[in-house]
């Protein structure tokens, strides 16, 4: 039996086009799902009562979506400047934002690395944009640090090795 090689989850780099040095606690939630039609639900009956079941793929439903997360700083050139800015660019007018969403989609990767810092895999994403801003709680007992965390929609992802 081969090796296993697992990957630590710590081992990690997100990128965005055009926003460099940039630093982030986790990148998680990634999603995708395929439309199932059937399942358990019966179809139809037949003669003799037979219950026929199928189940078949009816594509995929909506776009990725994935969820970074970094820590909350008002120096003007950290990663939290730079996510909040591109997310005003992103959301509507109507809500105080720039409306610019089409044209501030951007390309960007996420990529992991073994323990020795070897780039073992990545994902590419294509068309993203920041779609949701989240701010951790704010504490009187806390002693953690303030959390952002941003959905990002992506109109395509893929696994590169």
């Amino acid at each position: 039996m081969p090796e296993l090689k697992p990957i630590a989850a710590s081992n990690f780099y997100f990128e965005i086009d055009g926003m460099t040095d940039m630093a982030f606690s986790k990148v998680g939630g990634v999603k995708f799902e395929a439309k199932v039609k059937g399942q358990d639900k019966p179809l139809m009956s037949t003669k003799g009562g037979t219950t026929i079941r199928q189940i078949n793929s009816a594509g995929f439903e909506g776009l990725f979506t994935i969820e970074v997360t970094t820590l909350m700083s008002g120096d003007s050139d950290s990663t939290s400047k730079k996510m909040y800015e591109w997310f005003k660019k992103c959301m509507p007018k109507t809500e105080k934002g720039e409306g610019k969403w089409a044209e501030s989609k951007k390309t960007g990767s996420i990529t992991a690395y073994d323990t020795d810092g070897k780039e073992v895999m990545r994902w590419e994403l294509k068309e993203a944009w920041p779609s949701q801003y989240k701010i951790g709680d704010l504490d009187v007992n806390g002693s953690d640090y303030i959390e952002e965390t941003y959905t990002l929609t992506c109109e395509n992802m893929n696994r590169k090795t």
